[in-house]
């Protein structure tokens, strides 16, 4: 993080089943009905704020857990230093076959408080440079054609431009769907943080507007909302000075926030609930649809055939962020580079 019509036949079944994921009124509770590991791809920013790298930590304890298979991790800014920031952590998880996809082409930009170049001179990865990683829009097309239909789940957790982009990407030799069409087919939701609800403005929607607008708009798959409401009162990090001075999570942290300091956890939200569901944490909103305007300001408004939903707080922000905290500080299951 920077700081709409009626289904019916099979999409309202997938509908039907991420209600219950979300719930946790499925036979599975919280979890995939099946029990089976959601497959996962998080689309981040890992630029500015250290809650990305944050998220990332989440995903990657979920997946030692067995809750997530993590499919890839996107890039949706410019510099060329969020990649290879993004494979120092997960190559720090013992995960640095997770293929790193970026916004190409990348740049040299680097925010006020940069990490992420920090990250990817300082901690083992295979990228080095972001513009060594493979195109996000293509890299979507190839695992998203590959998967069962309905079935990934997308936590994004920047700004919407890969996403705008995959939607307006045409058929080609991996699928003669077009972006649209694929994603309706394989994706079973967007877990997506970004606004203010039930109305207002926020970063992730103000950083690229217009894809903010595509995306939020008309996304063909049903979309939970984490909003910058709900982030913003857990507060975690601070334990990451626990863990190995090897771990680059931590030392984003460090650099962003301070050693043993908490930040705000936009982001870990829209991971946990993309692979847990509510779990006892938040609530649904009833249906409806966000609309995103032209300057980035977004509005809801309830519709009982809406397949939108934001989430609402059900559980104290301490109560939350101490069980992101425990995630973010699990040990890799796997060895981690020295």
């Amino acid at each position: 993080m920077t700081r709409r019509r009626r289904i019916t036949g099979v999409l309202a079944v997938a509908i039907g089943v991420s209600t219950l994921m979300l719930t946790g009124t499925g036979p599975a509770g919280a979890a995939a009905p099946t029990g089976a590991p959601v497959p996962l791809i998080v689309d981040t920013d890992l630029f500015s704020d250290a809650d990305d790298a944050g998220a990332l930590a989440v995903a990657h304890a979920l997946q030692d857990q067995g809750d997530v298979r993590l499919l890839a991790v996107m890039v949706n800014s410019r510099s060329r230093w969020g990649a290879p920031a993004v494979d120092a952590i997960n190559t720090w998880y013992g995960h640095g076959d997770v293929p790193v996809g970026a916004h190409q082409p990348v740049d040299d930009s680097v925010a006020a408080d940069d990490y992420a170049q920090p990250l990817a001179r300082e901690f083992p990865n295979d990228l080095k440079d972001g513009a060594r990683a493979p195109e996000a829009v293509g890299l979507y097309r190839r695992l998203l054609a590959a998967q069962p239909d309905h079935g990934v789940v997308i936590a994004a957790i920047g700004a919407e431009t890969n996403l705008a982009n995959l939607l307006d990407s045409p058929a080609d030799a991996v699928s003669s769907l077009t972006g649209r069409q694929l994603v309706a087919r394989k994706v079973g939701r967007l877990v997506l943080m970004g606004g203010r609800y039930p109305q207002g403005r926020e970063s992730n929607f103000l950083m690229d507007p217009s894809a903010a607008v595509r995306v939020v708009n008309d996304w063909p798959t049903p979309v939970i909302f984490s909003g910058f409401e709900i982030g913003v009162e857990i507060q975690t990090g601070s334990t990451l000075a626990q863990t190995p001075t090897t771990n680059p999570v931590r030392r984003a942290y460090e650099i962003y926030a301070g050693a043993g300091v908490d930040r705000a956890s936009w982001d870990q939200t829209a991971v946990h609930v993309a692979a847990k569901g509510t779990a006892g944490l938040f609530e649904l909103s009833g249906a409806g649809r966000n609309t995103v305007a032209p300057d980035g300001a977004n509005t809801w408004t309830a519709a009982p055939d809406g397949t939108q939903r934001y989430l609402v707080a059900a559980a104290p922000a301490s109560t939350v962020a101490d069980r992101l905290q425990a995630l973010m500080v699990q040990a890799p299951r796997a060895a981690s580079p020295a």
